[in-house]
């Protein structure tokens, strides 16, 4: 039976890997990830290299971070004929890739991609820790009570859109997390402002790595941000607290 797992490694503290993750990782001949340019680094395989053994083949893959639905479909393929190949030769084939596999992952897209055109490959899909999770901890900052919901999206195109977001998420007492900030945040920092959401929101980038930053949303200047940042945004409340 042809074989492979894709497994999420979490945002980025090595100490985040969940043991069905280390497991696969140290089970593996062939470790693959995502790079976005070629011959780039791997968030991936760094947050993984305490496990990643020098007598195991690396197999960087080229999934570019553009738009363009030919180019994308073309790597997910390109990716997923790769890894069979590996697979076909016998070897034990493990994918890493950050953050969680199901939530705006790579590897949700080339688990989709070997369905489609290798059905004749089982592929095992190993959950990892989210990046919201991880700032909720690292925070000290619930990310729902009691009834309350949870909303996780990426930063909308148009303030307009984020300030209906915002609005529904209050009236139905959901916790908003906005991943993927980036540049939005010299248009998002004035609408927080404005709102009076400055102060209960928390701001996370490159979490888990030397140059982490987490703080209240109000001390960060209205400048662009790298794309890996996110945003936990609580309105409210519950009545009944310790």
């Amino acid at each position: 039976m042809e074989f492979l797992t894709i497994t999420g490694v979490g945002p980025g503290d090595p100490s985040l890997l969940t043991l069905a993750a280390v497991d696969a990782i140290k089970d593996s001949t062939v470790i693959s990830f995502p790079v976005s340019t070629r011959g780039g680094e791997s968030l991936a395989e760094t947050i993984a290299s305490k496990w990643i053994s020098n007598d195991q083949m690396k197999l960087p893959l080229y999934f570019p971070m553009v738009d363009d639905q030919r180019i994308l479909k073309n790597a997910w393929r390109v990716a997923g004929n790769e890894l069979m190949k590996m697979v076909k030769k016998g070897e034990r084939v493990v994918f890493l890739a950050q953050g969680d596999i199901s939530l705006f992952s790579t590897g949700s897209y080339l688990a989709k991609e070997l369905e489609k055109h290798h059905p004749e490959c089982v592929v095992k899909l190993i959950p990892g820790i989210t990046s919201f999770s991880a700032a909720a901890a690292a925070g000290k900052f619930p990310l729902a009570f009691q009834e309350e919901g949870l909303l996780v999206v990426p930063v909308p195109e148009s303030l307009e859109e984020l300030k209906v977001i915002l609005s529904e998420a209050k009236s139905r007492k959901r916790v908003v997390a906005l991943l993927k900030l980036g540049k939005k945040w010299t248009w998002v920092k004035p609408l927080l402002k404005e709102l009076g959401l400055l102060e209960s929101s928390i701001f996370a980038e490159r979490l888990g790595f030397s140059d982490q930053q987490l703080f209240r949303a109000s001390h960060l200047p209205s400048e662009r941000r790298p794309y890996f940042s996110l945003l936990l945004i609580r309105q409210s409340m519950p009545s009944i607290m310790p």
